[in-house]
């Protein structure tokens, strides 16, 4: 048997992470902040608790990567809005299909994103992370509304509030599906969101 190759070695390393950070993220969304501990991460991912620290020094430097994670995928999200062909309305239309995607696949993301910004127990760093990058989603999203505004598309308005009612009401609704239990959440369809903002 042939030793195993740097890149083989690194591919199962990255692997093992990643592995840690899925785990991570549906223990802190259901178990909270203050709640988790390292050995219920280790237990989740089905790995030791010598290798959980191998990879992280503690739970906040996976909370902190599962943060990173959530924000860069929200950003990617907006800019590939952005880019996406048709009219600001168009554009909309898309992004919250996307949103509510993700609202039914992976509630934990935006779960663990509210739990940075709501409990007291976060790092204050990483509140303060959070709140940067969350500003920087809010604005890319604004940019949008402004853009169907100015196509007669979205109704006139505060472009600052209405964003933010659109991101609360996204937000609400993961906030809801975490109190569904087993049965199998029920999520307003794409027309049904898009009503707040349409002219």
């Amino acid at each position: 048997m042939s030793p195993r190759t740097e890149e083989s070695n690194e591919r199962i390393r990255e692997e093992q992470k990643e592995r840690i950070l899925e785990a991570a993220m549906t223990v802190f969304a259901h178990n909270g902040y203050s709640e988790t501990k390292m050995s219920d991460i280790a237990a989740a991912a089905q790995v030791s608790y010598g290798l959980a620290y191998h990879y992280f020094a503690n739970k906040e430097a996976i909370f902190s990567a599962l943060i990173q994670k959530a924000l860069k995928g929200a950003l990617d999200l907006m800019q590939y809005a952005h880019v996406q062909p048709g009219t600001p309305w168009d554009r909309l239309r898309w992004l919250t299909s996307e949103m509510l995607r993700g609202a039914q696949d992976e509630p934990e993301y935006e779960m663990v994103v509210l739990l940075a910004l709501t409990s007291s127990a976060v790092p204050e760093e990483t509140r303060r992370m959070v709140f940067q990058e969350s500003q920087l989603v809010h604005e890319a999203l604004k940019a949008l509304i402004v853009e169907g505004q100015a196509a007669g598309e979205v109704v006139a308005g505060d472009s600052d509030l209405l964003t933010t009612a659109f991101e609360w009401c996204i937000q609400g609704m993961v906030f809801g599906m975490s109190y569904q239990g087993d049965e199998p959440a029920r999520l307003p369809d794409v027309e049904i969101v898009l009503r707040l903002l349409k002219a």
